[in-house]
C-alpha cells in the first residue's frame, strides 16, 4: 500500500513537470494526490514547495532561487504539544476578548473617578478600534515575520499597556493606553485563530472552531460579571492589573514551548516592502472617522456641522478607496507585485463567503451593543450595583457559551451550519423584540427578562461559531483559512464598534432632547460627567431622568432588531442545496493540496 501511495505522488509530480513550464498556471483541482501515511513523508506532503499560490486560487511554478517572499508556516502538532499550544493560544484569545467587555460594568465607576462620563464610551471604542483594525494586519505580519515572534510581540504589548491602563490618571490617558492595549489584543486574537487552525489536524477542525467560538462568547459575556465584581469590591484599576500575571506567564510559555517555523524565514528589505501600508492606512482612517463622527456628533459637534459631515465623507471615501486598492493588488500575482494585499479580495468572489462577511457585519451590531449597554441599563434604570448587574447577565453568558459549542459540534457531525446560522439570527430578532417590552420608568426588573436573555444568548452563541465555520468550510485553500477567520472576526467587531458608537449617540440625543429643558444646566452637565449624579437629584428629577434613559435604551433595541433582521436576510445567501459534509471538505483539501488527514 505504501508503495502504491508513494508511486501516486511520484507520478503526480512528474505529470506536473511534463505539462508545465516555469511561469505556467494551473488549478489544484485539476490534480489528485493520495494522502501519504508513510513516516518518511512526515505529517504533510511537501511536494508543492516549488509552487507559489496566486490570489485567484491558482498556482504558478517558480524557480526557488528567484522567489523573494517565503510565507511562514507551522508544522502540525500532536499529543501534549498540540493541546499545550492550543490551550495557551486559547487563553490569549480569552484575555483579548475579555477586555472588549470587562470594562462595561466599570464605566460608571471610572467616569466618577476620572470624570467625563460623556467620553467614557471611548474607553470601549478606542480598544475596539485598534482591536478591529489590526486583526488582519497581524495575520499578514505573522505570514512575513513568523508566528512565534508575532505572538510574543502581541502578548508583550498587551501586558505592558494593561499596566499603563491601570495607572492612568486622566480619562484621556486611559483612552490612549486602551488603544495600544487593543493592538496587542488584536495580535493575540489573530494568532489564536490562525495558529490553532494551522497546527491542528483537519479531523479536529470542527472541535477547535467550536472551542474558539465558545471561548469568545464566554469571555465576552463573563467580562461584565468579572468587571462588576472587581469594581464593587476593589478598584476599577484591577480590571487591568488582572492581565499582568497571566501575561508574564504566557510570555515564558511562548519562549520555551511555541513551535518553530516549518522552514526558516529570511527577513529582507523585500519582506518589509511587501506589507500593504496603504491598505492599513486607508482602513484605519475610515474606521476611526466613522466612529469619531458617531461618538462626537450631537455631543461636542452638531450633526449638520462641518466636522461631523467631513468625518462621514472621509470615512466613506476611505472604505471605498480601501476596497479599490485591495482589488487592484489582488488582480496582480504577488510574484510580480511584491505588495501582499491586506484583504484577499478573491475570497469575496465566492458567494457563501461574501454573504458570510455581510452577515458578520450586521450581526456584530446587536451583540456588542447588548454586552456594553445591558449592564448600564441594569445600573441606571434598575439601580443595581456592578456585581448585581453582572449576575443578572449570567443567563446570557451561559447560554451563549453553550450555543457556540453546540454550533461547532453540529457542524462537525452534520454540517448544518448555514441553517443553524439563519435560525440563530431569527432567535436574535425574537430576543431583542422581547427586550423592548421591559419597563422604562420602573425600577422593577421582571423575571421574564431572564427568558429573553436565554433566547438572545442562544442566538448570539450559535451565530458566533457558525459564521466562522460556514466561511472556513468554503475556503478552497488551507493558506486562506487563517486570513478568512481573521476577516470574519474583524468585520464582526467593526460592526460592533460602529454599533456601540451609534447606540451611544442615540442615548445622548435622547437624554439631551428630553432633559435639556427640564433639568437645570448645572445638573445636566453633572449628569454628562457622571451618571451617578442621579442620586443627588430630587425624586421628580430622578424619575424623569430614569425614564429618559429607559426610552434611550429601548430605542437602541428597536434599531438592533432591524439590523438583526437584515443579518437574517443576508444569511439566506449562505444556504446551499447540498452542503458538503466535514469529511467531503477534508477530502477536497487533500485532493487540492496533498495534506495528510492525520
Amino acid at each position: 500500500m505504501d508503495q502504491i501511495l508513494e508511486d501516486s505522488v511520484v507520478v503526480w509530480s512528474r505529470e506536473l513537470d511534463n505539462r508545465l513550464g516555469t511561469g505556467d498556471d494551473f488549478h489544484l483541482e485539476d490534480f489528485y494526490v493520495e494522502p501519504v501515511s508513510d513516516s518518511r513523508y512526515g505529517s504533510q506532503v511537501e511536494i508543492l514547495s516549488s509552487f507559489t499560490e496566486l490570489h485567484d486560487g491558482s498556482v504558478r511554478k517558480q524557480d526557488p532561487e528567484k522567489r523573494e517572499i517565503q510565507l511562514a508556516t507551522l508544522d502540525l502538532q500532536y499529543g501534549w504539544r498540540l493541546w499545550l499550544n492550543v490551550g495557551c493560544l486559547a487563553f490569549g484569545l480569552f484575555l483579548s476578548s475579555l477586555e472588549t467587555t470587562i470594562i462595561a460594568t466599570s464605566l460608571v465607576s471610572i467616569a466618577s473617578d476620572l470624570g467625563s462620563f460623556n467620553k467614557s464610551n471611548w474607553v470601549v471604542t478606542s480598544y475596539l478600534l485598534t482591536y478591529t483594525g489590526f486583526l488582519i494586519i497581524f495575520a499578514r505580519i505573522s505570514d512575513l515575520f513568523g508566528r512565534k515572534g508575532t505572538v510574543l510581540v502581541s502578548l508583550t504589548v498587551f501586558t505592558l499597556f494593561s499596566l499603563a491602563c491601570g495607572v492612568s490618571q486622566t480619562m484621556e490617558q486611559l483612552i490612549v493606553f486602551r488603544a495600544f492595549q487593543g493592538m496587542g489584543g488584536a495580535g493575540l486574537y489573530s494568532m489564536a485563530v490562525s495558529v490553532i487552525t494551522e497546527i491542528t489536524p483537519l479531523k479536529y477542525i470542527g472541535i477547535s472552531s467550536g472551542l474558539m467560538g465558545s471561548i469568545f462568547a464566554m469571555s465576552s459575556l463573563l467580562g461584565p460579571n468579572l468587571g462588576g465584581a472587581i469594581t464593587q469590591h476593589s478598584t476599577w484599576r484591577w480590571v487591568f492589573y488582572l492581565n499582568l500575571p497571566p501575561g508574564f506567564v504566557g510570555i515564558v510559555m511562548v519562549v520555551f514551548f511555541f513551535p518553530r517555523n516549518a522552514r526558516p524565514l529570511q527577513v529582507t528589505r523585500t519582506t518589509f516592502a511587501s506589507m500593504d501600508y496603504l491598505g492599513m492606512l486607508l482602513y484605519l482612517t475610515a474606521s476611526i472617522m466613522i466612529v469619531f463622527a458617531l461618538e462626537e456628533g450631537g455631543l461636542f459637534y452638531p450633526w449638520d456641522g462641518p466636522v461631523v459631515i467631513a468625518s462621514f465623507v472621509i470615512s466613506g471615501i476611505g472604505f471605498v478607496s480601501f476596497l479599490g486598492w485591495e482589488w487592484v493588488l489582488s488582480k496582480k500575482p504577488w510574484v510580480k507585485n511584491s505588495t501582499l494585499p491586506l484583504f484577499p479580495m478573491h475570497l469575496v468572489r465566492q458567494r457563501i463567503i461574501s454573504f458570510s462577511f455581510l452577515t458578520a457585519l450586521l450581526a456584530g451590531f446587536p451583540f456588542l451593543v447588548t454586552i456594553v449597554f445591558l449592564p448600564q441599563r441594569f445600573q441606571l434604570i434598575n439601580g443595581l450595583s456592578p456585581v448585581e448587574a453582572g449576575v443578572r447577565m449570567l443567563p446570557l453568558l451561559l447560554v451563549s457559551a453553550t450555543g457556540a459549542a453546540l454550533g461547532g459540534i453540529f457542524s462537525k457531525k452534520y454540517n448544518v451550519s448555514c441553517h443553524v446560522l439563519s435560525a440563530s439570527l431569527g432567535l436574535q430578532v425574537l430576543g431583542l423584540g422581547l427586550m423592548t417590552t421591559l419597563p422604562t420608568a420602573s425600577r422593577e426588573l421582571p423575571p421574564a427578562q431572564y427568558a429573553f436573555q436565554v433566547l438572545l444568548g442562544l442566538g448570539f452563541g450559535l451565530s458566533l461559531s457558525c459564521l466562522v465555520i460556514v466561511a472556513q468550510m468554503e475556503v478552497r485553500n488551507d493558506d486562506d483559512v487563517g486570513i478568512t477567520i481573521s476577516a470574519i472576526t474583524q468585520i464582526r467587531v467593526l460592526g460592533g464598534v460602529i454599533g456601540v458608537a451609534a447606540a451611544q449617540a442615540i442615548l445622548n440625543a435622547e437624554i439631551n432632547n428630553s432633559l435639556g429643558g427640564v433639568l437645570p444646566p448645572e445638573k445636566l452637565k453633572a449628569l454628562q460627567q457622571s451618571a451617578t449624579a442621579i442620586s443627588s437629584f430630587t425624586p421628580e428629577e430622578a424619575a424623569i431622568t430614569i425614564e429618559s434613559y429607559g426610552r434611550g435604551f429601548q430605542l437602541q433595541y428597536k434599531i438592533m432588531i432591524g439590523l438583526s433582521a437584515a443579518a437574517l436576510l443576508a444569511s439566506l445567501g449562505c444556504l446551499q442545496k447540498k452542503a458538503e459534509s466535514f469529511e467531503e471538505v477534508v477530502n477536497r483539501r487533500i485532493r487540492g493540496q496533498g495534506v495528510a488527514l492525520d
